[in-house]
């Protein structure tokens, strides 16, 4: 029986020949392709909401083209991990790429949103004050949750500090014993990433209202991915801990990464991490649900339990008060004093047949409805689908080199391109859904020469 290799006795000699075919170059083609989908998947829902027809014949592939794109992220998320892994491109890398194309949607959005929307707006308005505020509680109304999330580098810059505050080591400032100041920094994009789900969780219970200078600044990816990413970046660093026990120093450690060996072990290990997130998630979601039901139909006994005792709210002068109940006659205490122990312990039964009955009516599949709702705002739920994708990470390997390095650089220019192509065109087939009479071509050269007339 062949002896089993610990960790810290793998080297390249012993290295398994096992070295799966799908490097991060693979991963992040199929990122940028599914984040393209998820541009249709836009495209169609507005064309659904101009025509009906549109909306009918969309029905079955759109939910389709749906969970495609929701693959987007972690394809993306995995690319970057693996390339921070490569001890040759480091994090320096990674940060400027993703802080530059963060910035630059930004910066694109901001332009396009204030220059052109605002601004445009502006020209038909007596007051051009009036025109911020106006599409901002348009978008507010308009949007699922009050905004919307679309910048991804966000999440790719969150996940790469974090991998950076665990992992790195300083040579300049925070060296020695100051080391675990520097690794306290990675609460900061995990703060962030709170921060973000706090806010959407307040804008989908209509509690705030998010501006549109929010939009481009907000994580996009669900919150258990993020969960998964910190999760791989632990475990990079608790095998280096239980790596150099045996005398084995950082420089050993990086050789170690590069062997075939410990790049099945990560791929064993986060296909394991993607079903258990995926369950998670789906307990988060049932969690959000249940507990939303459980608040309405504990809302509801406490008012049947007021109006069953006679303490209705009263309104005087603007002061909300409770009338007391009625004074029981000394005959009566004992008998009272038994009904109220009696009732104080409600039977179980009653209780269960309480709660099928309520969550079977309609107010109650409301409450769990909107419990739901206020789960997918945040992106819980988002991430149940990982689990499928687990049987791919087993043909994933970040130690495998691309032939082409170049190529690198033209997947995100070709998926650029393609997400424009498909907005362009989308815009071009949207003319077509647009609920308006069409008009007869001697009306527009009548129309035509009309304004024509009128800038001689």
């Amino acid at each position: 029986m062949r002896k089993r290799i610990k960790i810290h006795e793998a080297t390249h000699e012993n290295d398994i020949r096992y070295l799966g075919p799908l490097s991060y170059q693979h991963f992040m083609a199929l990122g940028w392709l599914c984040l393209a989908i998820a541009q249709v998947v836009v495209m169609m829902r507005i064309g659904g909401r101009m025509n009906e027809q549109v909306s009918m014949k969309t029905a079955g592939i759109l939910p389709v083209l749906e969970e495609i794109a929701n693959f987007a992220l972690p394809f993306l998320l995995i690319a970057n991990f693996a390339q921070i892994l490569d001890a040759k491109n480091g994090y320096k890398k990674q940060l400027v790429k993703n802080i530059g194309a963060m910035a630059a949607i930004c910066g694109l959005f901001y332009l396009f949103y204030y220059r052109y929307v605002v601004g445009g707006f502006e020209a038909f308005l007596k007051d051009p004050g009036q025109a911020l505020p106006a599409i901002e509680s348009l978008l507010g109304k308009a949007l699922p949750f009050g905004f919307r999330a679309f910048n991804v580098f966000v999440d790719l810059l969150l996940c790469t500090l974090v991998m950076l505050f665990l992992n790195y080591r300083p040579t300049r400032v925070f060296k020695g014993k100051l080391v675990f100041i520097f690794r306290l920094f990675a609460l900061l994009p995990i703060a962030y990433e709170m921060g973000c789900m706090l806010l959407k969780l307040r804008a989908a219970e209509g509690l705030i209202r998010l501006p549109a200078w929010t939009f481009p600044l907000l994580t996009v990816k669900p919150p258990m991915t993020f969960v998964l990413f910190v999760i791989m970046a632990i475990f990079v660093k608790t095998r280096e801990l239980r790596f150099r026990r045996h005398g084995k120093t950082h420089e050993d450690y990086q050789a170690f990464l590069k062997t075939r060996r410990n790049s099945w072990n990560f791929s064993v290990f986060l296909a394991i991490m993607m079903v258990v997130v995926s369950i998670i998630d789906f307990a988060v979601v049932f969690g959000f649900s249940f507990g939303e039901g459980m608040k309405s139909f504990s809302a509801r006994d406490e008012v049947a339990q007021i109006q069953a005792d006679g303490a209705a709210p009263v309104v005087s002068d603007g002061i909300e008060t409770v009338t007391e109940a009625p004074v029981i006659s000394d005959g009566a205490e004992g008998v009272a004093e038994k009904t109220d122990t009696e009732t104080a312990v409600p039977d179980e039964r009653d209780l269960e047949s309480d709660l099928d009955a309520y969550f079977s009516s309609e107010e109650g599949g409301e409450a769990l409805a909107m419990g739901t709702t206020k789960a997918l705002a945040v992106g819980f739920g988002e991430s149940i689908y990982m689990a499928f994708l687990a049987p791919l990470m087993l043909l994933f390997s970040y130690t495998r080199e691309p032939k082409r390095k170049w190529i690198d650089l033209l997947i995100p220019a070709t998926g650029v391109i393609l997400i424009l192509a498909i907005y362009i065109e989308g815009v071009h087939r949207l003319l077509y859904c647009l609920p308006i009479e069409k008009m007869d071509l001697e009306e527009i050269k009548q129309t035509a020469e009309l304004y024509s007339a009128m800038l001689k």
